[in-house]
Formats: C-alpha cells, sequence, structure tokens
C-alpha cells in the first residue's frame, strides 16, 4: 500500500492538468515551464519610432504563458498565450468585426476603405485586413489629430510590416491616447492558441505582434 501511495503522490507532482469552464486547459509541469522569452513566440523587444519595449519577465508554461514588457516614457506592454480545449472555443475568444459595418465611409489609401461610427464621445474607424479586423478609436476631444488621420496611421503601419501570417482570424483595437490600462490590443487564433498583446501605446502594441516568430 505505501508503495501504491507514493507512485501516485510522484505522478501527481510531475503533472497536473486543469480543465477550466471556457475551455482553458492548464498543463503544470516541470519540463514545460517557461522562464525567458526565448522559449516563446513572443519578441525579445519592439522598437517604433522614438519608443522601445523590453521584455523584463515571462511567466507560465509553453501552453500557456506571459511576457512583460517595460519601455521609456512609461510604457508597457504584456504578450500572452492561451491554449483552449477546441479551435472553436479558441476563436471566440478574438473579437473580429466583419466588414458589414454601417456607417459613413473614409478613403484610408487607394485599396482600403473604412467605416466611421461615433458614439459615446469617441469615433470608431473600422476596416478589415485579409484575415483581420482593424478598429481605431479616437477621443473626440483629442485635438492632436483627426480619427481618419490616426486610422491611416495604423493601416500604414499593419501594411509596411505584417502580422502574424500564421493567425486563422485576429482583431485590431487601439486608441489614438495612450492608455495606462494597456487599452490597446492585438488579438490573434492559431488553432487551439490564442495570442494577445495588450499595451499602453497603439504603435508598440502592433509592432510586439508584427514581431512575434
Amino acid at each position: 500500500m505505501q508503495r501504491k501511495v507514493k507512485i501516485v503522490a510522484t505522478v501527481t507532482a510531475a503533472l497536473a492538468v486543469l480543465t477550466l469552464g471556457s475551455g482553458t486547459v492548464v498543463e503544470m509541469h516541470a519540463a514545460n515551464d517557461v522562464s525567458s522569452v526565448g522559449q516563446t513566440v513572443a519578441p525579445t523587444s519592439a522598437s517604433t519610432d522614438g519608443s522601445r519595449l523590453t521584455a523584463t519577465s515571462t511567466s507560465g508554461t509553453k501552453r500557456n504563458y506571459t511576457v512583460e514588457y517595460d519601455g521609456n516614457s512609461d510604457q508597457s506592454a504584456t504578450f500572452q498565450k492561451r491554449t483552449y480545449g477546441t479551435n472553436s472555443t479558441a476563436e471566440k475568444q478574438v473579437d473580429y468585426v466583419g466588414s458589414h459595418t454601417d456607417g459613413a465611409t473614409v478613403k484610408l489609401n487607394k485599396n482600403t476603405k473604412a467605416v466611421v461610427q461615433g458614439t459615446m464621445g469617441h469615433t470608431y474607424v473600422h476596416w478589415n485586413k485579409g484575415d483581420w479586423s482593424v478598429t481605431a478609436v479616437t477621443s473626440n476631444a483629442d485635438a492632436a489629430g483627426t480619427p481618419k488621420q490616426f486610422a491611416k496611421q495604423v493601416n500604414r503601419q499593419i501594411t509596411k510590416s505584417s502580422l502574424p501570417k500564421s493567425a486563422d482570424t485576429g482583431a485590431i483595437t487601439v486608441y489614438s491616447q495612450t492608455d495606462d490600462d494597456e487599452a490597446n490590443s492585438v488579438t490573434w487564433q492559431n488553432g487551439k492558441q490564442v495570442y494577445k498583446v495588450s499595451g499602453t501605446t497603439a504603435d508598440t502594441t502592433v509592432k510586439v505582434a508584427q514581431d512575434a516568430d
């Protein structure tokens, strides 16, 4: 009996599997732990004009991990990977917005048209690019530029450098003003895996996602 208890205890310590209500499957196994950004698909650093984010901490397992970034001017970002039980459950984690959206249209470049909507003191400019939906949000109190100008800036960035090619579907929501709560987000699904970058500024958040392996 003592030998049986010892074997069970060893197996339990080596591998614990927890299934959450959302469909997430978390595996805790010593061999699957990650402790450095090099063990993930997240970039070591990401730079845009005048800004640079550098990975400062990594935690979790190969199936579910988090990488934290810090930068100049109090900028920050977080890169997360989560693994779900099915592809369909993973897909539901991405707030993809289709092209059939009502509103006035604006032209971002010769190939891209966007829809403009206004509500709750903000203007939303939305467009689709391949398997991605993009929403650029501008506060009506922001005197630094127009919603169309900001949307054009975002579109130039994602046109100049590609988004993760492994994505089955993806969604970008970014804000013209810096947000301490890391409200800017880039989320994409690849099979049962969902990756999400959230950050304080639009361009660096998108850049972290673009630099992912």
